[in-house]
């Protein structure tokens, strides 16, 4: 079940070199609407067997006579092939470090990172539907010069906003992609890697009210996670930390003196904590009210239980296949049996994230409200 790596050009796809020898260092993370970084490692001398750390026993060759070309940083994508050469995560070289001892060791990040490398000129948009406005705005500023993606819409509700960008403001395409995301009732978008022709591969970037699937009601989910069974372990993170849990929340944006746009007060009046703050910008320049009452509707949300995430680490061999029985956004269903939890832990939940390493699988579900998580 081990996983391959291909160097791909960032312009369009291409293959560079294959990188046998390629070792990373963790588990390989994948977000909704966010960029996630790694490190690498590309030895250059005579082969070794790592004898400790995340590739503890594999086997690689020498790099490949252009790794150079095949490390170039801004111009390639790293892209990781599971055992069938489905992609499963990708990441653009940021930086590259060669060494005496180590060989080349470079700093990834994955497509997300590089609409902050964008800025969005002159744009008004009256009443446009929120998922066509986001296809748009990747088009012609990731797509056009940029690198080799396609905007897929998913079905479902897609409400039309006004939104009017200038360019002096110096907005990147991440931040006004992060903004229109934030609203009550905004998009959800999430980037895959897909092969565009059996020597090519391509970017993806869904848009939608929902990334995944929900469970069909009254029925189990697809893909389901047993321990004992195909979990190794799991983690149970309750976590009401600043940025994370408020029941009092406030967006604001740019003004001038004294004058600043500001949402009212947004809270939960049943909570029983002592009163716990959250006040942001989610953007600059954002003058209608509607807006900064979306977000902060959006913001409380999200925050007024705090964060309860499940991390489960499969076996990827023994698990449900990523990619193919479920993916990023999907219920997925899970039923654990162990010291920490003697009556079982067993329900449904979203994946809002995964970590994908050569032997596991680790989807990342949003589990609030679940019984026996709180």
């Amino acid at each position: 079940m081990a996983l391959s790596w291909i160097s791909v050009n960032a312009n369009d796809g291409s293959p560079i070199a294959d990188l046998p020898g390629l070792l990373v260092g963790g588990a390989l993370k994948r977000t909704i609407g966010r960029a996630e970084m790694q490190t690498a490692t590309l030895p250059l001398g005579p082969s070794q067997l790592p004898t400790h750390g995340p590739n503890r026993g594999a086997i690689f060759r020498r790099a490949p006579k252009n790794w150079r070309q095949a490390t170039r940083k801004k111009a390639v994508f790293l892209v990781a092939l599971d055992e069938d050469s489905v992609p499963v995560w990708g990441g653009m070289v940021t930086e590259r470090v060669t060494t005496h001892k180590s060989g080349v060791e470079l700093s990834l990040a994955t497509a997300e990172d590089y609409f902050q490398d964008r800025y969005v000129g002159d744009e008004t948009f009256y009443t446009y539907p929120q998922n066509d406005l986001v296809k748009y705005l990747v088009e012609k500023y990731a797509a056009t010069n940029g690198i080799p993606i396609r905007v897929q819409l998913l079905p479902g509700p897609n409400p039309v906003r006004g939104r009017a960008y200038l360019d002096r403001d110096d907005k990147t395409l991440g931040s006004v992609l992060e903004e229109l995301s934030g609203v009550q009732g905004g998009p959800e978008w999430t980037v895959g890697w897909e092969w565009v022709t059996t020597d090519r591969l391509g970017l993806v970037l869904y848009v939608g009210a929902r990334i995944g699937a929900a469970a069909p009601a009254d029925l189990y989910p697809a893909a389901r996670f047993y321990l004992p069974g195909s979990v190794q372990d799991a983690k149970l993170v309750d976590s009401y930390k600043r940025g994370e849990g408020a029941n009092d929340v406030m967006a604001t944006s740019s003004g001038s003196g004294d004058a600043r746009p500001q949402s009212t007060r947004h809270t939960n009046a049943g909570d029983l904590r002592p009163r716990v703050e959250f006040r942001w910008s989610p953007s600059s320049s954002i003058t209608n009210q509607d807006t900064l009452e979306d977000h902060a509707a959006r913001a409380l949300a999200g925050m007024k239980d705090g964060t309860v995430a499940l991390a489960i680490v499969a076996t990827r061999s023994k698990a449900p296949r990523l990619g193919t029985v479920w993916d990023m956004g999907d219920d997925v269903g899970f039923d654990l049996t162990g010291p920490a939890w003697p009556d079982g832990l067993t329900g449904t939940a979203r994946v809002l994230g995964i970590e994908i390493t050569p032997t596991t699988v680790v989807p990342i579900l949003d589990v609030t409200g679940i019984e026996g998580t709180e």
